[in-house]
């Protein structure tokens, strides 16, 4: 299992206000709570359902993505959390633009779930 860090609203809104080239407004305040506690969700207490760093990423840009939380960038600030999750958790990803445009349709089509994403984040890891 991969180390567990744990991040909140705040983490979110930092990224978000280092990254969007406006100061984005909330689009729903639950929305965005729910996008930052997600990763964290236990099966039982104690227990993460989410067990890998890619899995917990995962839930930042699928979360982002379906649910909207911000009026526009959604994508940008998704894949920027879980982007800067997987460095965190000594996994870095990369990319190809075209990669994450055809991930972000699937996910919005609702043809990738967030197994999907999350191993489409494991194949991107660029150690």
């Amino acid at each position: 299992m991969s180390p567990i860090i744990r991040v909140d609203v705040g983490w979110v809104l930092q990224i978000q206000s280092a990254i969007s080239p406006l100061n984005v407004p909330i689009a729903d305040w639950g929305a965005l709570g729910f996008m930052a506690d997600r990763h964290t969700f236990e099966r039982e207490r104690g227990v993460l359902y989410y067990e890998e760093a890619a899995s917990r990423a995962a839930t930042f840009l699928h979360t982002a993505l379906l649910l909207r939380p911000f009026t526009d960038y959604n994508l940008v600030i998704g894949w920027a959390c879980a982007s800067q999750y997987m460095r965190v958790s000594g996994q870095p990803i990369q990319a190809k633009d075209d990669d994450l445009y055809d991930l972000t349709q699937a996910v919005r089509t609702q043809q990738a779930d967030l197994r999907t994403v999350a191993l489409r984040l494991e194949s991107w890891r660029s150690e």
